[in-house]
């Protein structure tokens, strides 16, 4: 079912959701290693916050940030045909 939405998108936004994936997974990938090694205290800070929605919101902001950069990138490159 899935596979059959995905292959049915058209290729151009298959294209850009891909890019977009990559970029988040990249940026929430540098967002742990950033609190794991408690870079600038990162990590300590985030430890005070009992809800845990800073560290939520900084994921989430984080993710969309580097899917974006990620996609403006990937849709810059494509060049004219």
């Amino acid at each position: 079912m899935i596979r059959r939405l995905w292959f049915s998108l058209p290729k151009l936004i298959r294209f850009m959701l891909t890019h977009i994936a990559n970029g988040m997974v990249l940026g929430c990938v540098f967002l742990f290693i950033m609190i794991w090694w408690d870079v600038a205290g990162l990590g300590t800070l985030l430890e005070k916050d009992s809800s845990g929605l800073a560290t939520a919101v900084l994921f989430f902001q984080t993710a969309m940030t580097f899917g974006a950069v990620s996609m403006g990138i990937a849709v810059m490159g494509l060049g004219e045909d």
